[in-house]
């Protein structure tokens, strides 16, 4: 008999009761999952880490961006630093946990909080109840509002009592068909050259789309007024290629973009997720969306199978030329940019997309600041997009700065909402936000255009025999 060997942990809970509320004070590396789950307060430890450390004792933190990747990262220090020292975006990121000196050393002589709070402090156990006291009343207190103002813009909800109060909301939202702020659009950034169409089952008897949309996903399902947050985590969206094979499949709640009002907050669902956004946060970049302009020329209505088929339709008319897949190498190893899909006498950089959730747009806006900043500050950048134009659009001499104001970068999006100006989801209006300042910076004029859908189109249904 081999014996493989043994491995033992070493797990305690430490519960003591102070001002009528209880604490727990973990030890080993399994202590933390003696709790029962969702018994502890929210951001407890996050709030009274802000509260107690300065401004400029910030030694390591932990976020989540909304950018084009939607990315996770924890970043470091060699030494202590104020928050935007770390590259952190205060409107686009959000700060999932923090550690840093606090200004009392009787609070440790260093705090990292996210839920739980883990501290570094010399104490006799008499102390404790004490020590712990003030730990509640950091966590009570509003003085971080001051310091990191930001901080409140956006969480994620974690509590689960609270993800299903949402989710019961977003599912009458459903019922009554009330899909003003609630609506379906592809997840990720797709390759929309190979794609034939979408089905919400995969049977021949489901009808291939040209696209997604909460309604025609209910047509399809045998009694919408039943509908639940199980079914829509069971069913699923297939994309389906040219070959008619899958290429891509999601859960039909992961596709459900939704803002909802509740209590004293804004929740929006993407992606999956729920987040929780200040009221003040939420108007602040509406007001910036609604002062977007609207692009005052024309771009006709979309009737093609793909970005690339409706490109170069567009640019048979003499005033485009076509940029679409023109791409430039620069930069040195593989780096490849787009200068844009669509290039106006006028001088308008128009990038063009097809509708979707966060992380697509996101990217998409991306696009459009990159290209913008090359074409700005690099004249061999200039002098290769010079190189792809026709004679008729050619720049006079690449080799001198443009006068930024002269060009206007025009995002174009395909949508077949009915509203005269495309509704996109908030975290794209906040990436939307920082890529127009970004590019006003640079002298840029920036506009918004909706290229509408051909109404047969739209809602063309394709069966398979």
């Amino acid at each position: 008999m081999t014996t493989l060997g043994k491995a033992s942990s070493t797990a305690a809970v430490f519960v003591i009761k102070v001002d009528g509320r209880w604490f727990a004070i973990t030890f080993g590396q399994c202590g933390r999952f003696l709790l029962k789950p969702e018994c502890w307060e929210e951001r407890f430890g996050l709030l009274v880490s802000l509260n107690s450390i300065g401004q400029n004792q910030i030694k390591s933190i932990d976020k989540r961006t909304f950018d084009a990747l939607s990315t996770h990262s924890k970043v470091q220090s060699s030494q202590e630093a104020a928050a935007q020292e770390f590259g952190l975006d205060i409107e686009q990121d959000l700060v999932r946990a923090v550690t840093g000196s606090p200004v009392d050393k009787e609070l440790g002589q260093r705090v990292t909080g996210m839920d739980s709070l883990s501290v570094s402090v010399s104490i006799v156990l008499e102390q404790l109840p004490q020590l712990v006291a003030r730990y509640r009343a950091q966590f009570n207190s509003t003085a971080y509002k001051k310091r990191f103002p930001w901080v409140d813009h956006l969480s994620e909800v974690t509590r689960s009592s609270l993800k299903e109060e949402l989710d019961d909301l977003l599912v009458e939202q459903i019922r009554a068909a009330n899909f003003k702020r609630c609506w379906m659009a592809v997840p990720d950034i797709i390759e929309w050259a190979g794609i034939d169409g979408f089905r919400y089952g995969f049977t021949k008897k489901n009808p291939k789309h040209h696209d997604i949309h909460l309604s025609e996903f209910l047509e399809e399902v045998r009694d919408p007024q039943n509908i639940s947050v199980d079914r829509l985590r069971q069913k699923y969206v297939y994309c389906i290629g040219d070959d008619d094979r899958q290429i891509h499949q999601w859960p039909v709640y992961r596709c459900i973009y939704c803002e909802l009002d509740h209590e004293k907050d804004s929740y929006l669902l993407s992606g999956g997720k729920w987040y929780c956004v200040t009221h003040d946060f939420v108007q602040e970049v509406n007001e910036s969306f609604n002062r977007v302009p609207v692009f005052a020329g024309i771009l006709p209505e979309y009737d093609d199978g793909s970005e690339g088929e409706y490109n170069q339709r567009v640019a048979s008319d003499n005033n485009f030329a076509l940029m679409d897949k023109k791409l430039i190498m620069y930069g040195g190893g593989q780096n490849k940019f787009e200068f844009c899909d669509l290039y106006s006498k006028d001088k308008d950089i128009i990038h063009v997309k097809r509708y979707g959730l966060s992380a697509v747009l996101s990217h998409f806006f991306a696009q459009g600041t990159n290209s913008g900043e090359l074409f700005h500050t690099q004249s061999e950048f200039r002098k290769l997009v010079n190189s792809k134009l026709p004679r008729s659009h050619k720049i006079s001499d690449s080799s001198k700065r443009p006068a930024p104001e002269e060009y206007q970068v025009v995002y174009a999006i395909v949508s077949d909402s009915e509203e005269d100006k495309v509704t996109i989801p908030f975290f794209s209006r906040l990436n939307l936000r920082a890529a127009v300042r970004r590019l006003e910076g640079y002298g840029y004029r920036v506009a918004l255009a909706k290229i509408q859908v051909n109404e047969a189109r739209s809602k063309k249904k394709r069966y398979d025999t």
